[in-house]
């Protein structure tokens, strides 16, 4: 299995169908294989970028989402002193 995600493999066509582990997982290829255009040929491919594109809306779609915020701890007051 490679950690990268070459403009010539497959993508899906719609990442709504996936579950967050599974666009994390493609997010994380594309970059590597930004990485990998970056050192190697100097600049990305432009199917490479449009994945990339396509990836960060859809992480960011998701983030958006009410059920996908963060839940956060219930405040407590620091007790007070009486004097």
């Amino acid at each position: 299995m490679s950690t990268r995600l070459s403009p010539a493999e497959d993508f899906p066509e719609d990442l709504t169908t996936l579950d967050l582990p599974t666009v994390e997982v493609l997010n994380s290829k594309i970059h590597r294989e930004l990485d990998y255009e970056y050192a190697h040929d100097g600049e990305p491919s432009l199917e490479t970028e449009i994945r990339h594109e396509e990836l960060t809306e859809e992480l960011d779609r998701r983030d958006r989402r009410p059920e996908s915020s963060p839940v956060l701890p219930d405040v407590v007051e620091p007790a007070r002193r009486s004097s």
